[in-house]
């Protein structure tokens, strides 16, 4: 029974899953770029609207549109439209889906419109045309336009929306009093002496953009005479929209001030982050200034070191798996290991060699490695290499037996004073107060202050924090090796144009060599010596060392053997580091401005639209 009942929660999980992942991909996509609308003023009292709407979809079935008609009498002559050719086409009453019909439902006044009319990744303009019966109020003393032209049911915020109300006739704009209401972003212009603009740059949903407009009650002359209200107005309005004006410029004063405010504290915050920063580099990231006593060049190995001391050097103190590869060709340059090829294969052979006082413990440790924990004692098949780190065991065997060698030339590097200088614990801890400090200051901030920009204290604090505790400059032992070697390095690729390289023995060459692995240039070197051993004439096959093996150079140029020692040590090492990193990994006046808060009493607040 409980195992039904298991199986019947994981349908209905996967049920709604499935719902809300469907929902989300035929839901409409879409933006509205324009609002444009037009109401006309009749000498009845009555206004004609036209409201033009254009959309950007990139999938839509059609469009949704509320009128909210209630105290404006019954909506007359409701037409829809669709833009086709640049010509608008009315759309036809009626149910179904066929491109270009609607339908029209009514509540309480609010006039639903669907129009289905299907959009793929276009733009299209949209028309409804209305009247409003008993648009307009009169008092014995004025004549009254108000509503909420714009309403706060929009399901998308409209890019652009502009208003333009038509008086029946031109008269003195003196005559004219508007007023706006809705965010104070608005603005309101009367334009002449018959028409009034109001405007407003990106609309959210919930706001409104509402119209109060008085003027001469003569306008609307022909006015059903029981619409008309027997008191006075006029003063009553002008004082209430005093109010508003009052209110709304006290609300813009306290927006210019909170925007000072604003950028005050962003500019401080900033400021602070900035010297945090900056503190905190000077004293624990700053390199020292060193100088190289020889120049631009170092021309001989500036110090005794390994390579993979040296290489370590120049890549200021990181040990890589190029430098375990280094570390092996300088055994076989050392002739303790012989590099050979025969039957397809490459093979490291132990030579006879058995005086290792000059190797280091990390250097013997290789040698017994490869040898006897990867060979059979005498030599190791560099192709097997490669199939022992195949499976995840063995890769972590090699792995832990490359932490060993890690460990060995890190500690060679500490001995030697090579290393990362200790941090400073104040400005540490001062950066590491700040971070944690921006993250919740961040989110506090932008919601204080509605200012989006203020998060990004708190997405830049986990990354202060961590240069905080992580910035470390190297020691100044460390940045003068760093300055030696990096001009040793500068040596070796311009040896080849230098005067010296010329008369240079190929023992030299095979020295300077095995560093140039270590140091990241051994194609530049290597063709170097190409250049000179051309000119003197020398053969490519000369043997070197107690073995007359054939020498680094030219087994980088003309032999695999040299590559697949690459291969099967930094290669290895490095594919053994990713396969133990995935094993690990879990998963006032009425003559136009800015708008006013409030509202004056409009009706049309429950307009709107969307889409489907």
């Amino acid at each position: 029974m409980k195992k039904y009942k298991r199986l019947e929660r994981i349908v209905i999980i996967f049920v709604v899953f499935i719902s809300m992942v469907s929902s989300a991909f035929s839901s409409a996509s879409y933006r509205i770029d324009d609002l444009r609308i037009r109401a006309e003023i009749k000498k009845d009292g009555s206004v004609l609207v036209t409201e033009q709407i254009l959309y950007s979809a990139d999938k839509i079935n059609g469009i949704l549109y509320n009128v909210d008609a209630k105290g404006y009498g019954e909506l007359k002559n409701l037409n829809v439209f669709y833009e086709e050719n640049g010509k608008f086409i009315p759309a036809v009453k009626q149910r179904g889906s066929q491109r270009g019909s609607y339908t029209v439902s009514e509540d309480d006044g609010l006039y639903k419109i669907k129009l289905y009319y299907p959009l793929r990744n276009e733009r299209e303009y949209f028309a409804v045309r209305y009247i409003l019966p008993q648009g307009v109020t009169v008092y014995k003393d004025t004549a009254q336009f108000n509503r909420k032209m714009v309403g706060e049911n929009w399901e998308k915020s409209i890019r652009n929306v502009q208003v333009i109300i038509e008086l029946p006739e031109e008269i003195s704009k003196e005559k004219i009093y508007a007023f706006g209401h809705g965010p104070l972003t608005g603005n309101v212009e009367i334009l002449n002496g018959r028409e009034i603009k109001y405007t407003l740059e990106n609309y959210y949903p919930g706001e409104f953009l509402e119209t109060n407009i008085l003027f001469p009650k003569e306008l609307v002359s022909e006015i059903n005479k029981k619409y008309i209200k027997n008191k006075n107005a006029f003063s009553e309005i002008m004082k209430m929209e005093k109010n508003f004006a009052e209110e709304a410029n006290r609300e813009r004063d306290r927006a210019v001030k909170i925007m000072g405010l604003k950028w005050a504290v962003f500019v401080a915050a900033a400021c602070w982050v900035i010297f945090a920063g900056t503190f905190i580099y000077l004293k624990n990231g700053k390199r020292y200034k060193v100088k190289v006593p020889y120049g631009e060049y170092f021309r001989e190995l500036p110090d005794d070191y390994t390579p993979a001391v040296a290489g370590a050097v120049v890549s200021r103190t990181a040990i890589k798996p190029e430098h375990l590869f280094a570390t092996v060709m300088d055994l076989v340059r050392k002739d303790f290991l012989e590099l050979i090829e025969e039957r397809n294969q490459t093979i490291l052979r132990r030579t006879d060699e058995r005086d290792f006082t000059s190797l280091k413990p990390y250097e013997k440790y290789v040698l017994d490695w490869y040898i006897n924990d990867m060979g059979d004692g005498m030599e190791v098949v560099l192709e097997n290499v490669e199939k022992y780190i195949s499976g995840s065991r063995n890769a972590k065997k090699f792995y832990s037996k490359y932490q060993v060698w890690y460990k060995g030339v890190a500690d060679d590097l500490k001995n030697l004073g090579i290393v990362k200088a200790k941090s400073k614990k104040i400005p540490m801890f001062l950066g590491i107060f700040t971070g944690f400090l921006m993250f919740p200051g961040g989110v506090f901030m932008a919601q204080f202050f509605g200012e989006p920009k203020f998060m990004i204290f708190t997405f830049g604090a986990i990354p202060f924090i961590i240069f905080s505790g992580s910035k470390r400059k190297l020691s100044l032992e460390a940045e003068e090796a760093y300055a030696r070697w990096s001009a040793f390095k500068k040596f070796l690729v311009d040896y080849s144009n230098l005067e010296e390289a010329k008369t240079a023995s190929i023992h030299i060459w095979e020295h300077y060599f095995v560093y140039a692995v270590a140091l990241g240039v051994a194609e530049k070197v290597a063709r170097a010596y190409k250049k000179i051993s051309t000119l003197r004439g020398e053969d490519e096959n000369i043997g070197v060392g107690r073995y007359y093996r054939p020498s680094l150079m030219n087994s980088y140029m003309y032999s695999r053997a040299f590559r697949n020692v690459e291969r099967y040590t930094a290669g290895a090492a490095s594919r053994s580091i990713r396969e133990v990193s995935k094993s690990n990994r879990s998963s006032a006046g009425g003559r136009g401005g800015g708008f006013s808060g409030g509202s004056s009493g409009g009706g049309g607040g429950r307009g709107g639209g969307g889409a489907f």
